[in-house]
């Protein structure tokens, strides 16, 4: 076998190992992530623009407020367990009428509407391989 079809042969056989390998990616994260928040029936007016979501909905005082969440980051790490064998984590800004919304310790100081499906400034998710989706 020449080098240069010894060079093919092992690039294909990488792409097609990783292609195997079942690892979501981090766009899959991100869009499920987007797409947890659309399904939040507190959510009225929702639109996306890359990781930018904009949507109509409550504010812990009781009110309601126009909302800004940008996705800031995401990993996907291994678990170890055939089940769940990815956990994503996702890192985000929350803005209520402009103003970001930050966590104290453990609480989000958002409306428990909002985080009422698994969301918040950081949230995690479990991949499950025979659905191929995240868990939140």
């Amino acid at each position: 076998m020449t080098k240069k079809v010894a060079f093919i042969f092992t690039a294909v056989l990488a792409l097609a190992v990783a292609a195997c390998s079942g690892k979501p990616s981090d766009g899959s994260l991100r869009d499920s992530f987007a797409d947890q928040l659309k399904s939040n029936r507190a959510v009225k007016d929702y639109q996306r623009s890359g990781d930018d979501l904009t949507f109509t909905g409550p504010t812990l005082q009781g009110g309601t407020a126009k909302w800004r969440v940008h996705i800031d980051s995401v990993t996907i790490e291994g678990t170890g367990d055939d089940r769940a064998p990815y956990k994503g984590t996702v890192k985000s800004s929350w803005y209520a009428d402009g103003q970001q919304i930050k966590p104290e310790g453990r609480e989000s100081n958002l409306a428990d509407e909002l985080i009422a499906n698994g969301l918040a400034q950081e949230c995690w998710a479990l991949w499950d391989p025979a659905g191929k989706k995240w868990g939140w």
